[in-house]
């Protein structure tokens, strides 16, 4: 059977033949739009894999200067290679700077943010935003098959949804 969408309200009738009618709107339809099924966007291709890591023993100091370096703006804490915290600007604000700690002295597993929430990159980007305002973070941690393969943050979202409009403005 094949799907058909009214134009009118985006109602969506499955047969063989077409009502004359819409059953939702009753709008009478000289034709109906055949229906494609579309996948919610993913969060794929707005995955950040230049992403920085460091060691939990390392100083908040190297985290800093190592995100400078780059400038990113966070940096990902591992133990054995593994990821297992992040660290980001406004961790090393509010907890070493803020407290006039010496940034030098305070290591990056005790400013850190665990566990890491994770997602999978085939995710819908609706539900990788949802899950960001559930846990109130702005990065989350994007796997493939079990493994790291980069960030999303809200400013890699924003990022590329200002590079669309702009496309779309040319």
């Amino acid at each position: 059977m094949t799907k058909w969408e009214c134009y009118r309200c985006n109602y969506i009738f499955e047969g063989d033949a077409t009502p004359e009618e819409c059953p939702n709107c009753h709008y009478a339809l000289t034709f109906w739009l055949e229906h494609v099924e579309t996948k919610p966007p993913t969060i794929r291709n707005l995955v950040k894999t230049d992403f920085l890591t460091i060691d939990a023993n390392e100083s908040a100091w190297d985290a800093a200067r190592t995100m400078k370096e780059h400038s990113l703006g966070n940096i990902l804490v591992t133990i054995n290679g593994s990821p297992v915290g992040i660290v980001t600007e406004r961790d090393i604000l509010n907890k070493v700077a803020a407290e006039d700690l010496p940034a030098s002295k305070v290591l990056v597993r005790k400013i850190m943010s665990a566990p890491l929430i994770t997602v999978p990159a085939d995710t819908p980007l609706a539900d990788a935003i949802k899950l960001m305002a559930k846990h109130h973070i702005r990065t989350l941690v994007v796997t493939d098959q079990g493994k790291t393969i980069g960030i999303l943050n809200q400013r890699s979202i924003i990022g590329d949804q200002f590079k669309v409009a702009r496309a779309l403005q040319e």
